[in-house]
This record gives structure tokens, C-alpha cells and sequence, in this order.
């Protein structure tokens, strides 16, 4: 993702640690993930975090200790990017729950099994959805996954 690479670092070799990172671009009406991990159930644990953020816009949210099972199928990990940041809004604006913390049990090209705990979400959900509109997930030089995203607001 040009331009968009925090924590990169330029001439890394193959198998150097690549560190979790993301950024937020905002457009009218959607606002813009670029997400980048060194794997698959790193760039899901990513992106939901980011999501957190701007769900919780800024407030720390009271905590709640439910654990909940989320498993979700899909054709590819790009589709698999979107339906698990559409689940995460689903849960935020139907339970009021924004889920904070991921621990996957798998996650890979066909779908994704996760355990998950968060906050009580304030005031209403400001993402409506993830969208495929401009969706890329790709592997970078140094190995690691980068996905853009765009969220509808």
C-alpha cells in the first residue's frame, strides 16, 4: 500500500519480525482501513481493533467479561476481512457489546473460529458496514498481509 506502511521497514529480509499496524483514513461519508500484520489471524485481530476504536470513538466503554464464539465461513480471506468487521458492527449496534480482545482458534482462507470479549458501547454505532468497494488484501515484500478496507459511516 503505497504511502501507507507504517512499521515497515525498507530492505527487511524474509522472516524478520513484522509487527501489527493499521491507519485510518477518513472520506466523506466512509473512512478507510489499511491494515497490515504479519498474518492471517493477525491482520483479523488488527482490523477488529481498529474498528473498536472508531466504534468506541474515543470512550473506554465499560467492561464486560461475556466471552462469545464467533465462527464465520467465507470464499477467500479478502471476503473473510469484510464479513468479520460486518460482524463486529452487527454486534456493536444489536447487543451493545464492542468486542476488544480476539483469541482465534483458526482463522485461514475458508473461515475463521474466534473467541472474543470487549466493552458496553455508549451511545449509538457510528460504522453502518464494511464494504468490498476498493477491498485488497495482499502479501507485501517482507511477507506480510496489508488489507485496505473501506467502512461506511
Amino acid at each position: 500500500m503505497p504511502g501507507a506502511k507504517p512499521g515497515a521497514k525498507p530492505g527487511a529480509k524474509p522472516g524478520a519480525r513484522i509487527d501489527a499496524s493499521h491507519e485510518v483514513l477518513e472520506h466523506v461519508g466512509e473512512l478507510e482501513l489499511c491494515v497490515r500484520a504479519p498474518d492471517l489471524p493477525g491482520l483479523l485481530r488488527e482490523a477488529g481493533a481498529a474498528l473498536a476504536v472508531e466504534l468506541l470513538r474515543g470512550e473506554a466503554g465499560t467492561p464486560d467479561s461475556t466471552t462469545v464464539v464467533i465462527e464465520l465461513q467465507a470464499a477467500d480471506r479478502a471476503a473473510l476481512l469484510v464479513d468479520w468487521l460486518n460482524e463486529l458492527v452487527y454486534r456493536a449496534d444489536a447487543e451493545g457489546r464492542v468486542l476488544t480482545e480476539f483469541e482465534f482458534e483458526r482463522a485461514d482462507e475458508g473461515g475463521l473460529r474466534c473467541r472474543a470479549r470487549g466493552v458496553r458501547a455508549v451511545g449509538d454505532v457510528p460504522v453502518k458496514a464494511a464494504t468490498f468497494h476498493g477491498l485488497a488484501v495482499e502479501t507485501d515484500a517482507e511477507g506480510a498481509l496489508q488489507a485496505r478496507v473501506i467502512l461506511d459511516i
